[in-house]
């Protein structure tokens, strides 16, 4: 029993001049500038990542497991994990203005990670083969926090790359249409693999991301 991941996606109006949102976005190229010329000038993704514990205490494994029950993250659907993950991708760029079109400018894409954990608080007297296990544990949680985390910044690399394929527009408005049609299928993609990744794994259960 582990995770369950939240998604935020907002789709933010744009101005004319620069535009910043959150969710996923792709750029286009200037006038006259081909596909492959603009791909050399796009940036990859920052990512950031934060880790957040909750304390579980307990010197024996019943004890530990019956913290970790009482403690571990309610979920928005009524159920609880032991662990979530929370990821957000947000773009930011300008508009490239020539003669009769409008590109894209400086696209970042920005991605924010949340893992919240469980830490063990144990006594100097705990069990080794306890300590073990736990630690086990551990890494298989992580391994599967990790794999959300990794879908999310897969996603936003896909972003970078399809921005550079998206055709000059006449105008600026009809760019930002583009720009936030694209974010938002892909969006809705990315949702539909981290809900497909997590029914395939159980929530972590078949990597071994369960206490004892």
């Amino acid at each position: 029993m582990i995770k369950s991941v939240k998604i935020a996606v907002i789709l933010l109006a744009v101005a004319l001049t620069a535009v910043a949102g959150e969710g996923n976005h792709d750029s286009a190229g200037s006038g006259g500038i081909l596909s492959g010329q603009r791909q050399d000038k796009l940036a990859p993704p920052v990512v950031n990542e934060k880790y957040e514990y909750y304390e579980v205490c307990g010197s024996c494994e019943k004890d530990v497991q019956c913290d970790l029950q009482k403690k571990c993250i309610r979920w928005k659907d009524g159920k609880k994990y032991d662990s979530v993950t929370n990821w957000k991708v947000k773009w930011d760029y300008d508009h490239n203005r020539t003669s009769g079109a409008c590109t894209t400018d400086s696209f970042l894409v920005t991605v924010d990670v949340v893992f919240h954990l469980p830490k063990w608080v144990r006594t100097g007297d705990a069990p080794q083969p306890l300590v073990e296990k736990w630690e086990n544990y551990l890494a298989n949680l992580m391994t599967h926090e990790k794999g959300h985390s990794d879908r999310a910044i897969e996603a936003a690399n896909g972003l970078v790359q399809a921005v550079a394929e998206l055709p000059p527009a006449r105008t600026c408005a009809e760019l930002d249409r583009a720009v936030h049609t694209l974010c938002q299928t892909r969006m809705d993609k990315l949702i539909e693999d981290q809900k497909d990744y997590d029914t395939a794994t159980r929530h972590g259960t078949t990597q071994g991301a369960v206490f004892p």
